[in-house]
């Protein structure tokens, strides 16, 4: 008796997996763009601004504060762009977690070949260890299966959060919006 009931229980808990899993992997397969506001917050300090995401691999981060800091992909380098002080510095992509979050693939292999690591009532949340050991966990919402933000480790050990809000998928965005400027256009 004790057998069946742990048998029944295991098996709905996989079949509520199996199609969490699979309404995920079509929701992020049915996204083309991506644009939200965003919190980021890096230890102690929060920044905020508003962020478009053209799979695969562009993305536009505009950021509220004094610097004018935008941070551009253009598929293959990331530029963070301080307006004030006209200063660009270059990276690139392959070498941050940006690669992971702007690579529809990985995500979709990520949702298809693992369990997600946290189910709450609000959060399904995934986890992506890379060569060098470092940890990227990706977050959707249980409900919509939209796409609600990362969180990672810096350079500096900091940890680093990205919450995303107001949410809008698949709209417009023109791929010269993702062109990265010269220092001597700032």
């Amino acid at each position: 008796f004790i057998f069946y009931i742990l048998f029944v229980y295991f098996f709905c808990i996989s079949f509520a997996l199996a199609d969490i899993q699979d309404r995920l992997f079509n929701k992020v397969e049915s996204t083309k763009t991506l644009f939200f506001d965003f919190k980021q917050r890096i230890a102690e300090k929060e920044e905020m601004g508003k962020c478009y995401i053209k799979y695969p691999l562009l993305m536009r981060c505009d950021y509220e504060n004094l610097k004018k800091k935008i941070v551009i992909s253009n598929g293959k380098t990331v530029a963070v762009i301080k307006k004030k002080y006209k200063k660009i510095y270059y990276y690139p992509i392959k070498t941050t977690p940006l690669f992971t979050i702007l690579k529809k693939e990985k995500i979709l292999n990520l949702i298809k070949n693992n369990n997600p690591t946290k189910i709450d009532s609000k959060i399904i949340q995934y986890e992506l260890i890379d060569k060098n050991s470092k940890i990227l966990k990706l977050f959707f919402d249980k409900i919509t299966f939209e796409f609600k933000g990362w969180e990672t480790i810096d350079a500096y050990s900091n940890v680093v959060s990205f919450s995303i809000n107001n949410l809008k998928e698949n709209i417009q965005i023109n791929n010269n919006f993702f062109k990265i400027p010269k220092e001597e256009d700032l």
